[in-house]
């Protein structure tokens, strides 16, 4: 009797033993192809007081894309005379940059931001269009580099409703006012971050060498495209380091 005793306890031990491998191989297999899953704390309770996973909440949906409401400022016209503007910015843990370019005439700075000190603004009367400026230390993309990660940026910063189209993405080599060939890459897109349609471009140039020290964008309306064209041109060739 005792023998058979011994034989049942082995039988049992055997058994429990190929059950647990049984789940710990299933839980593995579906940890490795369905991702981790949440760790449970707490004491073991009967199998009758597990209560079903809550019903997820659903999400909201997305806003739709906004209609934009048709601005009724006049076109910014071309032709457009310039004037030198010399400022000091600095780049984020870089030594201050003095910078030099010709804007508008006109234009004028925008207060600074304490909290971006590497850049300046000029807006035109109506605050409808600007220049933005900005120092770029150390230089450490070249511009094509530069402007693909803005792409990608832009699909995450802005939400579906503000609608970003990119119109154009180009690279480019241009002579500066001195002479001397700068890289450009130029970003034009379209988005709606308020009611009205906002046209920008931003160009990254690198003044002497290969990788970015600048970085402008000048921003207005559809109807601004050829004059904003003129002074995109105009601040790129002009810009330089000063001193």
């Amino acid at each position: 009797m005792a023998h058979v005793r011994v034989r049942r306890v082995l039988l049992a031990g055997l058994l429990l033993l190929a059950l647990a491998l049984g789940a710990g191989s299933g839980y593995y297999a579906g940890d490795y192809f369905d991702g981790p899953e949440p760790t449970a704390s707490g004491t073991a309770g009967p199998l009758g007081d597990i209560s079903p996973s809550p019903t997820p909440t659903p999400t909201e949906p997305p806003l739709p894309v906004k209609t934009p409401v048709p601005s009724t400022v006049e076109p910014l016209e071309t032709g457009l005379d310039y004037t030198n503007r010399t400022f000091t910015v600095t780049p984020k843990d870089a030594e201050p940059v003095q910078l030099s370019i010709e804007t508008p005439q006109g234009w004028k700075i925008a207060p600074r931001d304490p909290k971006r000190p590497g850049e300046v603004k000029y807006l035109d009367k109506l605050r409808e269009r600007g220049v933005r400026v900005e120092a770029v230390a150390p230089a450490a993309q070249s511009p094509a580099a530069e402007m693909a990660q803005l792409i990608v940026d832009l699909k995450k910063s802005q939400p579906p409703e503000n609608d970003v189209r990119i119109a154009s993405h180009t690279t480019d080599v241009i002579t500066g006012d001195d002479g001397e060939s700068r890289s450009v890459a130029t970003l034009i897109y379209t988005f709606i971050p308020g009611e009205t349609l906002r046209y920008v471009i931003v160009r990254w140039v690198a003044i002497n060498g290969e990788l970015t020290n600048v970085e402008m964008s000048i921003t207005g309306l559809p109807q601004d495209a050829q004059a904003l064209d003129e002074v995109l041109q105009r601040a790129t060739a002009s810009v330089s380091e000063v001193g």
